[in-house]
C-alpha cells in the first residue's frame, strides 16, 4: 500500500517504484563520458552510502586515461549493483515537510532529468526523454521544460509550499524573475504551466549538478511526454462553439477595456 511515498507491505516499508525508476531502468553507460557522469553522481550520494565508492572501483579504472574502453562482465556488475544500493530503502531520505525543498533539474540534448533534496540528501529521482519535437528546442528552453517535468512529476511533494529550482542555465534563473510577458513565447506558456507552484530558480553551475545532470543523460526512453506542446493550444478550436457565439465573445472583448489591455500586452 503507497504511503507517504513508500509502499507499505508484509516484509515492511519498501521504495515506492515510481520515486525509483528512473534509477532502477537507466541505462549502462556507453563511452567514458558516461561513465565520469556516473562517477560524479556516484561521488554526490557517496556521503550518504559509506561503501559506495569501493563499489565503483571497476567503473573508475575505465576514466584511466591509458583504460582502452571496453564495457566487461564486472563493469557491469558493479554498474547494477550500484543501482540497487542507490534505491536502496534506508538511502533515499524520507520526505519531510517541514524541511526545506530542493529540486534539481537539468536537460540534455535528449533527456530530462531531476531529483527530489532535503538536507542535500535525495527523495525520489526521475527522467524521461524529449519528444522528436522537443529535442528542437532553445537550449534554454529544454532547461524550463525541465522545471514543469520535475514539478508536474513530485507535484505531492512540491504543491502548496515554497520549492528551489535548481537549475545550470545562469539565462533562465532572470528570465524567471522578470514580468511574464518579457518572456521569450515558449517560456512563457512554461511559466504559466506552473504558475501554482511557489518555486525560485536558482543557478547552480554544471559541475555541481551531479544527479540531474546524470539522469537527463541517462534517461528513461519509455516516459516521453506524448501530449504535445502545451503552450500551443488554441482554445477556441478545442472548445466547440458555434460560429455566432464565437463573434459575439469576439465584440464583447473588443468591449472590454480589461481585456483590451491584456491583448496589447500579450502581442
Amino acid at each position: 500500500m503507497p504511503f507517504m511515498g513508500h509502499l507499505v507491505t508484509s516484509e515492511g516499508l519498501k521504495a515506492d517504484p515510481d520515486k525509483i525508476d528512473a534509477i532502477v531502468n537507466m541505462p549502462k553507460p556507453t563511452d567514458v563520458k558516461d561513465v565520469r557522469r556516473l562517477c560524479g553522481f556516484i561521488n554526490y550520494l557517496a556521503k550518504f552510502m559509506p561503501h559506495l565508492s569501493d563499489v565503483m572501483e571497476p567503473l573508475r579504472q575505465l576514466t584511466h586515461k591509458e583504460a582502452e574502453w571496453k564495457w566487461m562482465h564486472e563493469h557491469n556488475a558493479a554498474f547494477e549493483k550500484i543501482k540497487r544500493m542507490v534505491v536502496a530503502t534506508p538511502e533515499l531520505k524520507y520526505y519531510i515537510p517541514d524541511e526545506e525543498l530542493t529540486i534539481q533539474c537539468d536537460a540534455s540534448d535528449k533527456g530530462l532529468g531531476a531529483a527530489l533534496l532535503q538536507q542535500g540528501q535525495p527523495v525520489a529521482f526521475a527522467s524521461r526523454a524529449l519528444t522528436d519535437a522537443e529535442t528542437r528546442y532553445a537550449q534554454i528552453e529544454k532547461e524550463m521544460l525541465s522545471v514543469v517535468f520535475a514539478l508536474h512529476k513530485f507535484d505531492q511533494y512540491a504543491c502548496g509550499r515554497r520549492v528551489t529550482i535548481e537549475n545550470d542555465n545562469k539565462p533562465l534563473e532572470a528570465i524567471a524573475r522578470k514580468p511574464l510577458h518579457d518572456a521569450p513565447k515558449r517560456i512563457q506558456g512554461m511559466l504559466l504551466n506552473i504558475q501554482k507552484y511557489d518555486t525560485v530558480i536558482s543557478y547552480k553551475p554544471g559541475p555541481q549538478m551531479y544527479l540531474a545532470d546524470t539522469l537527463s543523460r541517462a534517461f528513461l526512453t519509455s516516459s516521453a511526454n506524448t501530449r504535445g506542446e502545451f503552450e500551443r493550444i488554441n482554445a477556441l478550436k478545442a472548445i466547440s462553439l458555434s460560429k455566432e457565439r464565437q463573434e459575439q465573445i469576439k465584440r464583447d472583448t473588443e468591449r472590454d477595456d480589461v481585456l483590451q489591455r491584456l491583448n496589447e500586452v500579450i502581442d
